[in-house]
């Protein structure tokens, strides 16, 4: 019953998106990872795109990262919201577009076309956790077999075979941008039974933000987070191990954990929440010394 209730859940999100899907169809917006330097002005609200706004994309943009929500697949991968680089070459008259780069160790990945003949991807480039991050990362699209740079990307350099090959950037910037909720390993105020679990978020614009999730009873005004001066918000609370959902409500209005990967549908809403996983302790749990 439960995964037949999942399903219905989420054809009924299909439908609702399909029938909006002609509003879409001039959207360009993203942000870019550039936007997330140190000294940068605090960015817009953040918005989370869909897979059919992708398959109404009607021109190709310069790569880009984005968050979107695959409402398609997520039967398949259990996962909703799912973040990278948008990837996108106007190609009415090719059969084939791959994008081949740095980040993938130059194995390309096939780009999918949609009916105004734009090839479109989503690729992570931090998916392989055995290397490094770079702070940039050179790239070239295959065009029925033929590799040529990003048309869409003023941002290129010489391959040294008499051609160009294009560039994406990757600067991470301050800690405080990018924070999520994270499991503190060493705390001295860890317990038995319960981790200590730092709730975070950036949100440099926002009053007011409380945390809601089923550990609290979606309760609103349980669990405040404080504002520091960087402009995250923080609050710690005491978990036992297990699993859990959970949101941020910023000045009334209901987000979900910007830089946390995991997101599940709620059954009883319908809503995008984020999951927390919290791991049982591994090691022995030491008496600390709590400073005066």
């Amino acid at each position: 019953m439960v995964h037949k209730a999942k399903a219905v859940a989420l054809l009924t999100l299909i439908l609702t998106f399909a029938l909006a899907a002609e509003e879409a169809e001039d959207w360009i917006g993203a942000f870019r990872s550039v936007d997330y330097e140190e000294g940068e002005e605090a960015l817009p609200e953040e918005k989370i795109y869909y897979f059919w706004q992708l398959e109404n994309l009607r021109k190709a943009v310069p790569p880009r990262f984005i968050r979107f929500v695959d409402t398609f697949s997520a039967l398949k991968t259990g996962k909703l919201l799912n973040r990278g680089v948008l990837f996108s070459y106007e190609g009415l008259a090719n059969d084939e577009v791959s994008v081949c780069g740095e980040f993938s160790h130059w194995q390309c990945v096939s780009l999918q076309k949609n009916d105004k003949g734009i090839f479109y991807g989503v690729v992570d480039i931090h998916g392989d956790q055995l290397y490094e991050p770079k702070p940039a990362y050179e790239y070239k699209f295959k065009v029925d077999g033929i590799f040529t740079h990003d048309p869409e990307n003023p941002d290129t350099v010489e391959d040294g075979e008499g051609s160009l090959i294009s560039r994406i950037a990757f600067r991470e910037g301050g800690p405080n941008k990018q924070t999520s909720t994270r499991v503190l390993e060493d705390s001295p105020y860890e317990e038995r039974e319960f981790r200590t679990v730092e709730f975070r978020i950036y949100q440099p614009q926002a009053e007011s933000v409380s945390l809601i999730g089923d550990f609290n009873h979606w309760d609103p005004e349980s669990d405040f987070l404080i504002k520091e001066r960087n402009g995250t918000f923080k609050v710690v609370k005491k978990l036992k191990p297990g699993e859990y959902q959970y949101n941020f409500l910023v000045d009334g209005k209901i987000v979900v954990d910007t830089y946390n990967p995991l997101t599940v549908l709620r059954e009883d809403t319908g809503e995008i929440s984020s999951a927390l996983v919290v791991p049982t302790r591994t090691g022995v749990l030491e008496r600390k010394k709590i400073d005066p």
